[in-house]
């Protein structure tokens, strides 16, 4: 299994202890404690692939917008400003509910949700494939499966994020590439499938795609579990082995294999090296499990590891719940909650992140680069028909946007991840952005259609960078324990910009005719975000010294 490669940082980084507790004077014996560490690897890289493809199908249906506002333009014969808003609202209300979201993975689990979250925008796709108006794609493809991309969207980049420590911008780099990698596949196949079947049978296809993110749901394996897991196979494979466990301020052992006996008795003695005795107590169905919140033991009744394959593989599939007695999977028996935890109550959403001055100001800046971040991708295919280009050189435009996306992802992770560059981390991320909102200047001065490639190149590595390494700031400015609540805050400022730019953009259009003025603006917004990202970051390095003198 994957999580036994990791049982040596594991066992590095935890505190492992074994000590008496007495309850009627009858010694019962702590197996092992767990740490809240992260496995930084082992089943976390199918957590990456999960995300992975989600980044893939939900970013490259929303980077095909562009040629999805043309079909939409064609089929009803609205004007600009009210058909981006069909493209728009799906992308804004994904974000929007951003803290919902967060709030719901805190409820139940990131798996739960993704999967109910792919249903929702699976059957939103097939009705809008009959929708007879604007206003009807409005309510199913915008409202409804925005929501569902709302479900499945959140979880995919916040599980990577709680998944891996050392190794998080390489890991995040990786999952979120997928959405350069979606934007070279899916515009391709949106312009085909829509070529040859038309505008319903293009989007029965990209039902087709959505369906899979429920496939994704899956690999989202609750961290609990998998360090449940973790520490159960550490304790399987010493047990083995054959190995020997100490006892806390004693000098006597714990033979594994007399904890491996059965016995009739409502009662095992466990004879200890140095001619001792002690007794392991049974309780009702379960014998030997002493369990205290963050502490793992091990059944006595039942076997190390389950015989029968059907439950050896709900449980290496987590699919067991926590404390929870079920005669009908014999693994439930391992693990038996013996306390309430009482650490403190668990936020489902902590508004009061907001009062962070670098939160709130990182927040506010990306909300004024979403502005015209969207709307590049809704009117580059239009602004590349206004110079003169065909229908599917358009669609390239997109393709070769996302490819040099997906490429600038995988290298700002490892780039940014590099122990002297890490610390500045905030700040080469605060320079991007300001090269972005000169690029967005400099698209409308292109007269030909290879100008125009190259510039959608250099600014698929910028926009890469900026978006793959937005939950990583996230974490260098509040911790890892906050990432989840303060990323479903960070996309509800970005769905601000994602619903109100592209309008804005195409009201310019129906003024003039022309879409140089959606770039002029959304650049403009793009540079006041990263101002206010530098006076913040300005303002924490003088309070720095400040502190240091």
């Amino acid at each position: 299994m994957l999580m036994e490669d990791d049982e040596n940082k594991i066992a590095g980084n935890s505190h492992d202890s074994i000590s008496e507790l007495h309850s009627d004077n009858v010694p019962s014996i702590l197996i092992e404690k767990e740490e809240n560490v992260v496995p930084d690897g082992g089943w976390g890289w199918w957590v990456v692939l999960g995300s992975f493809f989600c980044h893939f199908i939900i970013g490259g249906l929303e980077r095909s917008s562009g040629l999805l506002y043309l079909y939409f333009l064609e089929r009803y014969k609205q004007t600009a400003a009210a058909t981006a808003w069909a493209t728009t609202i799906p992308s804004g209300i994904r974000l929007l509910l951003g803290p919902l979201c967060s709030l719901l993975c805190n409820k139940f689990s990131s798996r739960t949700v993704v999967i109910t979250g792919s249903l929702i925008f699976t059957v939103t796709l097939i009705i809008t494939a009959y929708s007879p108006s604007l206003i009807t794609v409005y309510v199913f493809f915008g409202f409804v499966g925005g929501f569902g991309r709302s479900l499945s969207y959140a979880p995919a980049v916040t599980m990577v994020g709680t998944y891996f420590n050392k190794r998080r911008g390489i890991a995040i780099g990786i999952a979120t590439s997928g959405v350069g990698f979606g934007s070279f596949v899916v515009p391709a196949i949106v312009e085909l499938a829509f070529h040859f079947y038309l505008f319903t049978g293009g989007f029965y296809i990209l039902a087709c795609f959505a369906v899979n993110l429920c496939v994704c749901g899956m690999l989202f394996r609750p961290l609990e579990k998998q360090r449940k897991l973790m520490a159960f196979d550490k304790r399987r494979k010493s047990i083995k082995d054959g190995a020997e466990v100490p006892l806390k301020d004693t000098k006597t052992f714990i033979s594994h294999d007399s904890l491996n006996e059965h016995s009739k008795d409502t009662s095992t003695k466990v004879e200890l090296s140095n001619d001792e005795k002690m007794v392991l107590r049974e309780t009702e169905d379960e014998t030997g499990v002493v369990t205290d919140s963050k502490f793992i033991g091990i059944t006595e009744r039942e076997s190390p590891f389950p015989d029968n394959p059907r439950e050896r593989e709900a449980f290496q599939n987590g699919s067991v719940k926590n404390g929870e007695r079920n005669r009908k999977c014999g693994c439930c028996g391992f693990f038996k909650t013996g306390a309430k935890s009482s650490g403190p109550k668990k936020k489902y959403l902590e508004l009061s992140l907001l009062k962070d001055y670098r939160f709130l100001c990182f927040c506010i800046a990306i909300m004024l680069f979403t502005l015209a971040f969207q709307s590049a991708f809704v009117f580059l295919p239009a602004y590349g028909k206004q110079i003169g280009t065909t229908d599917m050189e358009a669609a390239y435009l997109v393709i070769i946007t996302g490819v040099f996306d997906g490429v600038a992802r995988l290298i700002s992770g490892t780039v940014l991840d590099l122990k002297n560059v890490k610390r500045f981390r905030v700040y080469v991320y605060n320079t991007v952005m300001f090269l972005v909102g000169g690029m967005s200047f400099v698209i409308p001065f292109t007269r030909s259609y290879s100008q125009l490639c190259v510039v959608c190149g250099v600014y698929g590595l910028l926009i890469g960078t900026y978006i793959s390494q937005k939950s990583v700031i996230l974490v260098d400015l509040l911790g890892a324990e906050k990432l989840v609540n303060s990323f479903g805050l960070l996309i509800a400022f970005q769905g601000v910009g994602m619903l109100v730019g592209p309008p804005f953009a195409g009201f310019l259009k129906d003024i003039d005719g022309r879409y140089e003025n959606a770039f002029y603006v959304g650049g403009s917004a793009m540079l006041m975000g990263a101002v206010v990202l530098l006076i913040s970051n300005i303002r924490h390095l003088t309070m720095s010294r400040n502190k240091k003198q």
